[in-house]
């Protein structure tokens, strides 16, 4: 199920990422103390680069969902990662 989410990604000055991700990027998400595998691709399907330090309003496909139904609404903070590096942030909506 895809829920929508506003997310930033950061940039190297940040402690982020050296590129910017591409529509279809798959980082490691944080929920609460949790981390799960997820899809992020922008609601506007016309771009294909998330630029950085710009709210994207994107559709997150959670991997195992099931194991998040009580914490996933709206207002959710989540935090995007590589590993143990925060890459980017943002909420559900």
């Amino acid at each position: 199920m895809k829920h929508k989410a506003l997310v930033r990604f950061l940039n190297k000055e940040e402690g982020g990422r050296f590129n910017p991700p591409l529509s279809g990027y798959r980082p490691q998400m944080k929920i609460g103390d949790e981390h799960t595998s997820c899809l992020i691709t922008p609601i506007n399907q016309e771009i294909e680069t998330m630029e950085f330090g710009v709210d994207y309003e994107v559709n997150i496909d959670f991997q195992f969902e099931e194991n998040f139904y009580d914490k996933i609404k709206s207002g959710l903070n989540i935090g995007l990662y590589e590993g143990s590096k925060l890459i980017g942030h943002g909420y559900l909506i």
